[in-house]
């Protein structure tokens, strides 16, 4: 066959192309961005202005939110309590908690001053809250953008958009007590590492997300978390100003303790009939960015939109959530002020950890969440490995998690993993956690959008490893730095799997830093 005859091959999509680059050629997205560095004049500001737009300053958060296995038990599972109509109280502890301040940075070397209660590279904080409520008294229906530096709710909107919003989603939200939007600010993330910044905010929008279900649920609500939706619309519902800003994720708020599915609409709704309603928001233009001159990241985040509700799409369920977990212990509140990434160089003592303890870590983490990515009740499309290092009880090596508990795979070294940071020291870590996604069938269910939707679900997973870890006084360290071929072929992963997430896992070792916990409950600042 001559070249001529060769059959032509179709062009990879945006999203397979990301899918191969942000794992596999990482490091060429992060040399063709600016390569900012934090501190420095051109470090974008890492709180939203909203300038003159109406405020109302939330009341001191609560110190504390509740058990921590009300946010994974089945319905009725411990709830003391269930929300019939938001309060400013609630509205509080939820947004606090989610996405709030929660310590500060202080010493010598500090160089990352704002700490939240989920993992974010260098602090940077790239995703904003939005949340819509029904109102109380002291409130106003509407769209609100959450101000976490000054806690205190911005109006974007005043009115009902329930309609509107379950349209957007192609869901009823009839019963809906609040819906909280998730967006990314790019730039925050991207003015250091390029293009390579939308994998790293779509980990980060799935960190949060897994955190707000977790504090919802300890709160006594039930979160659904919503990949899918009228982007558009939603946008253009809040003001957020694309490219610079996408709404990533949706979570409605349901008071009743009910375990029910997503109520998908049988109406079919499209961006351009829904947003010919909405005019314009008020919020003051954003600075000037350099977003549009990362053209991956724009073209990718593009390719993941949607315009009609017809094209919603789901996963065939391939992971069955663990057996026999126990219900994970601790006071959610005070787990997520003392879950910690350790420090920028991070070199855990040694101290080996019985086997127990990774496993508790790790099972819980599994349990199902209502999401529009599977079927009701089957647990995320999430497959974990660990890499025992120094754990009592477990061989040296990789270890598969099943429903039975670890199933052990070979003996492993760092370098047999391709495990070479810098900034963590593999010879102390008790045990390295791995997560795995279903990345070609996300591409076939859901196109372009299946890298984020399979990013927020692993990330979902990912910060209830962190919490759960922080029970028993372990740090968890989310690091990208590893070949994710190599390390895909040492996990045995089944062809279209690929690694997401390396989460080490250790005790934490001394600190230069002060991390200052903010006092709770606390006095928000005014707003300047």
């Amino acid at each position: 066959m001559t070249a001529i005859e060769r059959p032509v091959r179709a062009p990879e999509s945006p999203g397979a192309r990301y899918w191969h680059r942000s794992l596999h050629d990482y490091a060429d997205l992060i040399g063709q961005g600016p390569g900012g560095r934090e501190g420095g004049a051109e470090e974008p500001e890492r709180f939203t202005r909203f300038g003159g737009l109406p405020r109302y300053p939330l009341p001191a958060p609560p110190g504390t939110l509740g058990p921590l296995a009300r946010c994974f038990g089945p319905p009725g599972a411990g709830h003391a309590t269930t929300v019939s109509a938001p309060t400013a109280a609630f509205h509080s502890a939820l947004l606090h908690y989610t996405c709030g301040v929660l310590r500060t940075e202080l010493g010598p070397t500090a160089r990352w001053p704002y700490h939240r209660a989920v993992p974010s590279a260098r602090c940077f904080a790239p995703v904003e809250t939005y949340l819509w409520t029904p109102g109380h008294e002291e409130l106003p229906a509407g769209v609100y953008a959450y101000d976490p530096a000054h806690h205190t709710l911005v109006l974007l909107r005043a009115g009902d958009f329930r309609a509107l919003l379950g349209a957007a989603l192609g869901a009823d939200l009839g019963d809906a007590v609040g819906v909280l939007l998730l967006s990314t600010v790019f730039w925050r993330t991207a003015f250091r590492y390029g293009a390579y910044a939308y994998r790293l905010c779509a980990q980060e929008t799935g960190l949060v997300a897994g955190n707000a279900l977790m504090v919802a649920g300890a709160l006594g609500v039930r979160g659904h978390l919503h990949h899918q939706f009228l982007d558009g619309v939603l946008e253009r519902l809040t003001g957020a100003s694309r490219p610079d800003e996408s709404i990533a994720a949706v979570l409605p708020l349901y008071g009743s303790d009910v375990d029910r599915p997503i109520l998908r609409s049988t109406a079919r709704h499209t961006e351009a009939e829904l947003c010919a309603g909405i005019g314009e928001v008020g919020r003051p233009a954003s600075a000037a960015t350099g977003i549009r001159a990362l053209a991956d990241l724009v073209e990718v985040d593009s390719a993941a939109r949607l315009t009609d509700t017809a094209s919603f799409a789901r996963l065939a369920p391939s992971v069955s959530p663990p057996s026999a977990v126990v219900a994970p212990a601790g006071e959610l509140g005070h787990c997520l002020r003392q879950r910690t990434s350790g420090a920028p160089a991070f070199h855990p003592k040694r101290r080996p950890v019985p086997l127990e303890t990774i496993l508790r870590a790790v099972r819980p983490a599994f349990a199902p969440f209502v999401s529009d990515a599977v079927p009701h009740g089957t647990a995320p499309p999430v497959t974990a490995h660990v890499w025992a290092v120094d754990v009592t009880g477990a061989e040296g090596g990789v270890h598969e998690m099943t429903v039975r508990g670890l199933r052990y795979v070979e003996p492993a070294r760092a370098a047999d993993l391709g495990l070479e940071a810098a900034n963590i020291n593999y010879r102390t870590v008790n045990a390295v956690v791995f997560l795995s996604v279903p990345a070609r069938d996300g591409q076939v269910a859901f196109d372009d959008r299946g890298f984020r939707v399979l990013h927020h679900e692993a990330g979902a997973v990912a910060q209830r490893v962190c919490v759960l870890s922080a029970v028993s006084g372990l740090a968890a360290r989310i690091h990208n730095g590893y070949p994710a071929g190599r390390l895909a072929r040492a996990l045995r992963l089944p062809p279209g799997h690929e690694p997401v997430f390396q989460i080490a896992l250790g005790t934490p070792g001394a600190d230069e830093r002060y991390l200052m916990p903010l006092p709770t409950p606390w006095k928000a600042v005014p707003a300047a």
